[in-house]
């Protein structure tokens, strides 16, 4: 319960009429646009960034790099569209690993970037690693006369950046539809993320928060048009990002598809704290 403490929001700033939060809160409504890369890692790479008690997942050491553009609102300001579009699209690019808690098959974030502060700053509050970059992602036009059609051989490009750097870049060259079980298990399981806050006092004590949470989602949804292709992947090494050092060892598909929902929470699974 709070004590006298009369200002409001759901992040900061906090305001006393409270609607300047960077981010309203939850529920969320999310639609997604991907370009996924599949690959392998090196498992006992993956494996140092999964800590106790998470493990590898049913099939150690794979991985995907996701470049994606986002749409979203909150329930409480689903006509932000219209007001501030600049406050519901972003892009991204990702890279999650396959894991398991207590045997349940899930998917961790390990590295993201994005280029806008609002889902950065709701990004730390899910438990996402989430970094402010540059993500261009090839956009054909059906109307210009020297562009290709989504058809077999057309190819696609996702390019992620930050701090004047190059991080990573991948394609797919489409191959053909497929039905949305063909998606590989990783791309649709469960989320596994490590929320954390630091100590205020003292920066070698615990933690403020540290906690490993399971992310809800409703309301899913998948769109019609599934595609799947060969790939291509790319880490550049970096002086200052990690991301290389799961750099694949073996690229296996590439997927583009487009999926929706809504986040109502999530749900807090281990504390090491």
């Amino acid at each position: 319960m709070l004590r006298d403490f009369k200002l409001k929001g759901f992040s900061y700033p906090l305001t006393p009429k409270g609607i300047s939060s960077v981010i309203p809160s939850f529920p969320w409504h999310y639609g997604t646009e991907y370009l996924n890369i599949l690959f392998r890692a090196d498992p006992s790479v993956v494996r140092e960034f999964l800590p106790e008690p998470l493990e590898l997942g049913p099939d150690p050491g794979l991985c995907y790099a996701a470049f994606s553009k986002w749409w979203s609102v909150s329930e409480e300001a689903k006509d932000m569209p219209s007001i501030n579009p600049e406050r519901t699209q972003y892009r991204e690019a990702a890279i999650w690993a396959s894991c398991s808690f207590k045997g349940n098959p899930g998917q961790i974030c390990l590295f993201v970037w994005v280029d806008n502060d609002f889902t950065m700053a709701r990004g730390w509050f899910m438990g996402f690693p989430k970094k402010l970059g540059q993500v261009y992602i090839t956009e054909y036009h059906d109307l210009n006369p020297a562009m290709p059609h989504k058809k077999e051989g057309t190819v696609f490009k996702g390019i992620a950046s930050a701090n004047g750097e190059r991080l990573m870049e991948g394609t797919i060259t489409l191959e053909s539809r497929i039905n949305p079980s063909d998606l590989p298990y990783v791309m649709t399981s469960p989320l596994y993320h490590i929320r954390h806050f630091p100590n205020i006092t003292n920066p070698n004590e615990a933690p403020s928060v540290l906690e490993l949470v399971k992310l809800k989602a409703e309301n899913k949804r998948l769109g019609k048009d599934i595609w799947k292709g060969s790939g291509t992947l790319k880490f550049y090494e970096s002086e200052i990002e990690e991301h290389f050092l799961l750099r694949p060892k073996e690229v296996l598909d590439a997927y583009m598809f487009s999926s929706g929902y809504t986040f109502p929470g999530g749900e807090v699974l281990y504390s090491w704290v």
